[in-house]
C-alpha cells in the first residue's frame, strides 16, 4: 500500500517493490594485482620481436590491399556469372515455351485421331456393301472385264516397289 504525504516526506511502499536505501553502492578500493616479474629480454630478442611484428603488419597490409588487376578480375568473373545466369534463365524459358507448344500439338493430334476414328465409324455404319454396289450401278460403274485385270507374281520378297504407272 502506498501512502504519500503532501509535505514532502518519503513514500511508504509495502511488498516486493521496496526501494533501496542507497542509490549508489559502496565500492571497495582493491589493490591492483601484481604482474609476475619476467626476466629481462636481451636486445636481440627485442629486435627479433619487433621485426616479427613489423613483418606481420606488412603481410596484413599486403593481404588487405586490393590492386586494380584484382578488381578487374573480380569484375570480369562477376560479368561472366551474370551472363551465364541470364543465358540459363533464357534457355529455361525457351524449353518451357517449347514444352507447352509440344503439349498443345499432342492434344491436337489426339483430338484429330479421335475425330478421324469417329468419322470412319460413322461411315462404316452408314453404308453397307450392298448400298455401295447399288450407288456404283447408279453412277454407271461396272465390274472390270477379264482383259482389264493383270496379275503380278512375287517370288523373293513379300512386297513390290512400283517405279512407273501400270498400263
Amino acid at each position: 500500500m502506498a501512502r504519500r504525504m503532501n509535505d514532502g516526506t518519503p513514500t511508504y511502499i509495502e511488498g516486493n517493490t521496496v526501494r533501496r536505501q542507497q542509490s549508489v553502492p559502496n565500492r571497495r578500493q582493491t589493490a591492483p594485482e601484481r604482474q609476475p616479474v619476467l626476466p629481462d629480454k636481451t636486445r636481440e630478442e627485442i629486435i627479433r620481436d619487433r621485426e616479427r611484428r613489423l613483418s606481420a603488419k606488412r603481410n596484413l597490409n599486403r593481404a588487405l590491399s586490393i590492386n586494380p588487376g584484382y578488381v578487374l578480375f573480380l569484375t570480369a568473373a562477376t560479368a561472366v556469372c551474370f551472363c551465364a545466369c541470364i543465358l540459363f534463365v533464357h534457355l529455361q524459358s525457351n524449353i518451357t515455351t517449347h514444352m507447352s507448344a509440344i503439349t498443345s500439338l499432342e492434344t491436337q493430334i489426339s483430338d484429330l485421331k479421335s475425330d478421324n476414328e469417329a468419322a470412319e465409324n460413322r461411315l462404316e455404319s452408314e453404308m453397307t456393301l450392298a448400298e455401295v454396289k447399288q450407288r456404283a450401278a447408279e453412277l454407271g460403274l461396272v465390274y472390270p472385264s477379264s482383259e482389264q485385270i493383270q496379275y503380278y507374281s512375287v517370288e523373293n520378297s513379300d512386297y513390290m516397289n512400283q517405279y512407273s504407272d501400270v498400263e
